[in-house]
């Protein structure tokens, strides 16, 4: 009889490892969106948007042999914060090391075009979703010249709390 109950058992392990593996799906286009990140690398600073001032540095840097891009925020103020893009199972996603004191973690989404692409939140640490503030999404807008636009979505108590956008030129120093 006991031979016989062991499948069954074992069926809602079998069916949460198929789903988890069906979430963590690679994206056909998660290379390609990393390897676009990484073009980003240099130093670019804040033409507008959010509440850094005009001529605020933002930095990428790839770094870990190619296998991880580092971008600061606010390069040198008390509010700098880091992100680390890397691929995770070939999905790409980001961990964000917010002045806020939390990490939330995001998954970027299929592209809907080549000059966008955009994160969601997938989890995080020290991330209270009832009762805190986190960063929720973020989004790139690529442009043709040497223009790069970000919006960073946060959530605070449970809902979206509103969009940040900053609008970056690279630095040609």
């Amino acid at each position: 009889m006991r031979s016989h109950s062991l499948p069954f058992a074992l069926l809602p392990l079998v069916l949460v490892a198929c789903n988890s593996a069906a979430v963590r799906a690679p994206s056909p286009d998660s290379a390609a969106q990393f390897e676009r990140l990484k073009s980003l690398a240099g130093d670019w600073v804040t033409i507008e948007g959010g509440e850094a001032p005009p001529g605020s540095i933002v930095r990428y840097e790839v770094t870990s042999a190619g296998s991880a891009l580092l971008e600061t925020l606010f390069v040198g103020t008390p509010n700098e914060m880091r992100t680390v893009y890397y691929l995770d199972r070939g999905q790409l996603v980001l961990v964000h090391y917010c002045a806020a004191g939390n990490q939330p973690r995001m998954r970027a989404l299929p592209s809907t075009s080549p000059d966008e692409l955009a994160f969601d939140f997938d989890g995080g640490s020290n991330v209270d979703l009832e009762h805190g503030l986190h960063m929720h999404a973020a989004k790139f807008h690529f442009s043709a010249g040497a223009q790069l636009e970000t919006e960073w979505t946060h959530w605070q108590d449970g809902k979206a709390g509103g969009t940040v956008r900053f609008l970056l030129a690279r630095s040609w120093k």
